[in-house]
């Protein structure tokens, strides 16, 4: 799954990937700061709506916007 967010910086990516790591601990994330839409992915998880409403919480609860991208 990806997710667009407003991350600028190495502490932002920082900040998201830690509490990603810690609400999903059995998932692998991946934050990309030079994609313009600043992608976060995780990996191995299949494209579900239910979790993925998860994860966009779970950015916003860090002070991030986060928006999911639907696999093509």
């Amino acid at each position: 799954m990806k997710f667009k967010t407003n991350a600028k910086c190495m502490g932002c990516k920082t900040r998201i990937l830690n509490a990603m790591n810690e609400k999903f601990p059995d998932m692998q994330w991946d934050l990309d700061l030079n994609n313009a839409d600043k992608v976060l992915e995780c990996h191995g998880v299949p494209d579900d709506s239910a979790t993925a409403q998860k994860v966009v919480d779970a950015i916003q609860e860090t002070g991030f916007t986060g928006s999911f991208i639907p696999a093509e």
